[in-house]
């Protein structure tokens, strides 16, 4: 009986998550109440409380869902031991793009964090939860780009931790553009800027084929 009560405590949780990502990206995290995540969970506002003692905390609890498709992870051997660093960079940050908006959930995530103005929704907590994210992100972009500096792959006179800085931003860019497509858009995601962005970075004889478009869904 124990365990199928944390059974469905655990599956009530889920749904109030998922209630709140969709009433945060649709109406904003200020303008949602944590009434409007119980209604549209099914479920009582008292419910809600005994998983979450505030709003905020159910922020954290959202965001904390998040898997930046622009964190290639604390893994950075792998780059180490290819013979071009950047070219996997490439690859792997166009494969985590793709799962990403192809992913409904994380790509509602996604959006959210890329809304207009949303930080200034947000209490401190999430926001430092966020700026350690991206800080996280740019740091370890900037480790491959130190592998391929110390290659001579990295164009002369780029500092690794000022392009890494300059491919989050793009890739952001990128992001932010396509999550104000429509929900049923069909237009290809062009992977021309990462590419332009890759290019420019690398010296001039790493050689990077074109990587497919994807659609989002």
């Amino acid at each position: 009986m124990a365990r199928h009560t944390k059974i469905e405590a655990q599956l009530t949780r889920t749904r109030i998550v998922e209630a709140a990502l969709a009433a945060f990206a649709e109406h904003g995290v200020r303008a949602t109440s944590l009434g409007d995540v119980a209604t549209r969970a099914d479920v009582t506002r008292g419910a809600v409380y005994w998983h979450f003692a505030d709003k905020p905390a159910l922020v954290c609890e959202v965001i904390a869902g998040l898997e930046w498709p622009l964190d290639i992870g604390a893994d950075i051997e792998a780059y180490g031991a290819h013979p071009q660093p950047l070219l996997l960079l490439r690859r792997q940050l166009w494969r985590q793009m793709e799962r990403c908006v192809q992913t409904p959930w994380q790509w509602q995530r996604v959006k959210l964090v890329l809304r207009h103005g949303i930080r200034s929704e947000l209490s401190p907590a999430p926001v430092a939860q966020l700026e350690e994210l991206m800080a996280r992100t740019v740091q370890r972009l900037g480790q491959v780009m130190a592998i391929a500096h110390g290659r001579g792959q990295l164009r002369d006179g780029l500092a690794p931790p000022s392009v890494a800085q300059g491919l989050h931003a793009v890739g952001k860019a990128m992001l932010a553009e396509h999550a104000s497509e429509p929900a049923h858009s069909q237009r290809p995601v062009s992977p021309l800027c990462l590419e332009l962005f890759m290019k420019g970075a690398a010296a001039e004889a790493v050689q990077m084929a074109p990587a497919p478009s994807l659609r989002l869904r």
